[in-house]
């Protein structure tokens, strides 16, 4: 008799065998269209300086990406890359949702390889997943991992409020925000928007979909001089002969606006602005300052090392990157700091801006 349940146990072990080896194959191919479908995405803050690497997911074929907000927000400089290698410079925004960090975008590509996305993407807890992305500058990572819950943003620290977040474990890194979340039957339910510390989270997809249907698109500054980092280590900056024979003192004299950028949190720009217009010398400066870094000709940068009380600041020109001055006030917190910080910055604008005669 036992001879008889061989072949049975048999068939079972075969079928077992077979499940197993059709399942990775269509793993890799639900991983090969989602990378196909993404997109690198860099931001520059003028003249080619790289500023920062995202993601986007292509959601038709004639060219619309959804992508984080935060990827693009103020950039000087939009460039994206497809993943057969072709490069695009002018990027429009087509609409952006800035509670739920995520705007769509549109190049001027056609027959390009997209993801399906759902108007009513169900995502359950302990489905699997997959997150492609462009994590630490790599184009087309993937990674993988389950859906841990759906939460409204509320419950997740510095998400806002108001809309659903999906939470899921696959690793994600710098680089990956506005990368797709896949779910196992191939289709977009997801834009990754928030990731670190082991736990992740994206806006599902159909709470978004509507971004590309906005009437008025906007061309966003071209990104023709953006390299990638691997690109800027093997070639010298294209502004380097510039730069060697660019004289600062003119900077500074014929620069007419700043922009005011802060590192850290216990120093804001609202304090820095206060304390500088407060400045009786400010007026003979002759400068405005601005918020958005597009328009600027100087950069002051402020920042608070960790575990210190030294404030420092740094003066460049936004155009070449060449600094202008720096210095440092040590204080408690940035409001005393602003203070001093604001009277060297102005000394060192006064310099070549305001007459000897009405220095004070």
């Amino acid at each position: 008799m036992p001879l008889l349940f061989a072949p049975v146990a048999i068939g079972i072990c075969i079928a077992t065998s077979a499940t197993f080896a059709q399942s990775a194959p269509t793993n890799n191919r639900i991983i090969e269209a989602a990378k196909s479908a993404s997109v690198l995405i860099l931001s520059g803050e003028g003249a080619g300086r790289l500023h920062g690497i995202g993601t986007g997911t292509v959601i038709s074929s004639d060219g619309v990406i959804l992508t984080a907000l935060h990827v693009v927000r103020g950039a000087a400089e939009v460039q994206v890359r497809t993943a057969n290698g072709e490069v695009f410079d002018k990027v429009q925004l087509l609409g952006s949702d800035e509670r739920r960090d995520v705007a769509a975008l549109k190049i001027s590509a056609r027959g390009l390889s997209h993801l399906e996305a759902p108007e009513e993407a169900k995502s359950v807890s302990g489905d699997t997943i997959f997150a492609v992305t462009s994590a630490n500058g790599l184009g087309w990572s993937a990674t993988s991992g389950i859906i841990s819950a759906e939460r409204q943003a509320d419950e997740v620290p510095g998400a806002g409020s108001g809309y659903r977040l999906i939470q899921f474990t696959a690793p994600v890194a710098p680089g990956a925000s506005g990368g797709g979340l896949i779910a196992s039957d191939g289709k977009l339910i997801g834009i990754i928007t928030r990731g670190g510390n082991g736990t992740a989270f994206a806006v599902p997809v159909e709470s978004v979909l509507g971004l590309n249907d906005l009437s008025h698109p906007t061309l966003l500054p071209s990104g023709s001089l953006l390299q990638t980092p691997k690109q800027q280590a093997e070639s010298l900056p294209q502004s380097s002969a510039a730069i060697s024979t660019t004289d600062p003192k003119k900077l500074i004299k014929d620069a007419k606006t700043i922009y005011l950028r802060s590192k850290t949190s216990f120093l804001t720009i609202d304090t820095l602005q206060r304390a500088l217009l407060a400045d009786k010398r400010w007026p003979e400066i002759g400068m405005t300052i601005v918020g958005d870094i597009r328009l600027a000709d100087l950069v002051v940068e402020v920042d608070r090392p960790l575990f210190t009380y030294v404030h420092t600041f740094v003066l460049s020109d936004k155009r070449t990157t060449i600094v202008l001055g720096s210095g440092k006030q040590t204080a408690f917190d940035g409001t005393i700091a602003s203070s001093g910080l604001a009277k060297d910055i102005i000394g060192i604008l006064a310099t070549e801006r305001i007459p000897s005669s009405v220095k004070k």
